[in-house]
């Protein structure tokens, strides 16, 4: 299976053209960090709770499982086990770390599995599936994963969706013991450091191998946390903003971006590089979920006499 992939990516690469890269260079950037949380972010200033919530139940867990998944079996980039296979260069500067699964594929389907899941409507699964199945390709077409790597992205996707979104409908439904939920996801949080932090390195492992999955620990904190805040004490409700919405979006992705360009870098002269980084992870859902709703309060129509 392993010769199989890397045989797939030699041939996609004959195949390369630069307009071809240029192409799926675009379509791989809708995968990365910024995206992922700015369309989060804006279903919940304009839609609310349950189709946002249940987005971030599964991208948070799923982007946790996919880092210890990476951690657990280290399988190398394909240009590390085959010196032919040459990756562009754009995508391979952002593909660090180890390469099954492939985290871009696993947050797309997260995501955008996740939000045609809560909608529920057999017209927004179309492209849904259509832009997975897209940037599944972009990974491999670029050269920096094999299709084992995308195909076991979106078994991982599959099962996380299901489960949390049924785990979110629970919340709802008992909002009194929503506090088990953020018990269990401290759990799972300090199980996954503690496999990642204690688990014996390969010989020839890069020594910084584990920061995604530290990553995305201080994340699935972040988000939870946020979360159980949000639902007890704020209860950000969109419709009551009216037309503002709109400025809730606008500026809620402005500050988003101007934190994930800023915050690490402010905060490493205090923390350390790399502890800045893991702060800043748990930082952007708590400005999505918690601070910013809170603010957008004051906006607020009043309710009618």
């Amino acid at each position: 299976m392993n010769e199989l992939g890397l045989t797939c990516l030699k041939r996609l690469q004959e195949w390369r053209t630069p307009a071809l890269e240029d192409f799926f260079l675009q379509i791989t950037h809708g995968g990365e960090g910024f995206w992922l949380l700015a369309i989060a972010g804006s279903l919940f200033w304009l839609f609310g709770a349950r189709l946002a919530y249940r987005v971030g139940f599964a991208l948070a867990t799923g982007d946790l499982l996919a880092g210890a998944l990476k951690s657990t079996f280290c399988v190398p980039r394909p240009w590390v086990r085959d010196p032919s296979i040459l990756p562009v260069p754009e995508a391979q500067y952002g593909a660090f770390g180890y390469s099954f699964p492939s985290g871009h594929t696993a947050n797309t389907a997260l995501l955008w599995g996740g939000l045609a899941a809560a909608v529920r409507r057999w017209w927004l699964w179309v492209p849904a599936l259509l832009w997975i199945g897209l940037m599944a390709a972009s990974r491999m077409v670029l050269g920096v994963h094999t299709p084992v790597d995308v195909i076991g992205s979106l078994l991982l996707a599959i099962p996380t969706v299901w489960a949390m979104g049924r785990v979110y409908d629970w919340t709802e439904r008992n909002p009194s013991k929503a506090w088990l939920v953020l018990a269990g996801a401290v759990a799972v949080a300090l199980t996954a450091w503690a496999f990642v932090r204690f688990k014996p390195l390969p010989p020839d492992a890069d020594p910084g191998f584990s920061k995604d999955a530290f990553r995305a620990v201080w994340g699935l904190l972040g988000f939870f946390g946020a979360w159980f805040v949000e639902r007890k004490y704020v209860r950000f409700d969109p419709d009551k903003l009216g037309g503002y919405r709109v400025v809730a979006v606008v500026v809620g992705v402005l500050v988003l971006s101007l934190m994930l360009g800023n915050l690490p870098r402010l905060l490493a002269p205090f923390l350390g590089l790399e502890i800045a980084s893991y702060v800043a992870a748990a930082a952007n859902p708590i400005w999505i979920f918690v601070v910013w709703p809170f603010l957008l309060k004051g906006l607020e129509k009043p309710a009618p006499r």
